[in-house]
């Protein structure tokens, strides 16, 4: 059981960074090409939108996952001892969970506030300089780096490295 909750935690990870580096990477420089130029708003709005309905069934997983993993290592005993919170491996633990945290709330504000104002502003021919698409591109970024530094400390904790 553990392998396969540790299966699903990493897929689901993988492809929540994996869909992050493909709009920063791949998607916003196809996404600039002026030939595009009279699709590319509702292209955006399409891939957005099934991103965005994946991702929170990701979310889902990567926490039930993340819960059955600690739960089958036998961590649940130790989470009740204050010790353990200030030892370095679960500061490491905390770190990731409180960032996981800012990661779900910030993905809530930038998928239902943020972005739909943004594209709001694009179907209305408002400049790409605005304030909401600001604020989109930003919180998109912020989400990706984020999401990296989980990673990054989740693969710590899971081989014991400490900072």
């Amino acid at each position: 059981m553990y392998f396969i909750a540790l299966l699903f935690h990493f897929f689901a990870a993988a492809f929540w960074v994996g869909g992050m580096l493909f709009f920063v990477l791949i998607f916003r420089p196809v996404y600039k090409d002026k030939e595009l130029s009279d699709v590319k708003t509702l292209l955006l709005l399409k891939i957005a939108l099934q991103f965005r309905k994946l991702s929170y069934y990701v979310f889902v997983i990567l926490l039930a996952s993340g819960i059955s993993i600690a739960y089958l290592k036998g961590y649940f005993e130790v989470y009740s001892q204050f010790s353990y919170w200030i030892s370095p491996h679960g500061s490491i633990f905390l770190v990731k969970m409180l960032l996981f945290l800012l990661l779900l709330l910030s993905s809530i504000l930038h998928d239902f506030l943020i972005g739909p104002t943004a594209f709001k502003d694009m179907e209305k021919g408002i400049k790409s300089d605005s304030r909401s698409r600001k604020y989109a591109s930003i919180f998109g970024r912020i989400n990706l780096l984020i999401s990296l530094l989980i990673a990054v400390l989740g693969l710590a904790y899971s081989r014991g490295f400490t900072f």
